[in-house]
């Protein structure tokens, strides 16, 4: 059976990874999309999934950073006294520079009122 937290880990680990595959692909489908030099009616057929793809991606892009920066480690004061080098190739730094682009008020303002008009929007779109 499952002791000790194991579940948990485990659903964490299928959350994180499976979030982080939604974002990837989505980039991967606009660069295929304008890669491709697709003609007019495929660029058409096309945008459509890529936009509803995007917003897809958007709506876990939060759960995404922080299940991938939350128990970060690295304080203020470890990061001061570290170079800049050093800072670059810190795991720890790079959690902390996400978690403040995307895991802050202007960013989840933003996606708050980007889905509702989204959603409104949709039917226009395809």
């Amino acid at each position: 059976g499952w002791s000790g937290g194991d579940l948990t880990q485990i659903s964490i680990a299928i959350v994180k990874y499976w979030t982080t595959m939604i974002i990837i692909a989505a980039t991967c489908c606009w660069i295929y999309l304008f890669a491709s030099n697709p003609t007019i009616d495929e660029y058409q057929s096309r945008r459509p999934g890529c936009i509803i793809f995007t917003f897809i991606a958007m709506d876990v892009l939060h759960p995404c950073v922080y299940l991938w920066t939350v128990g970060n480690k690295v304080s203020k004061e470890d990061l001061a006294k570290m170079t800049f080098f050093q800072k670059v190739t810190s795991v720890g730094w790079w959690k902390r520079k996400m978690s403040a682009i995307v895991l802050n008020e202007q960013v989840t303002n933003i996606f708050r009122f980007v889905n509702p008009a989204y959603m409104f929007c949709l039917p226009l779109l395809v």
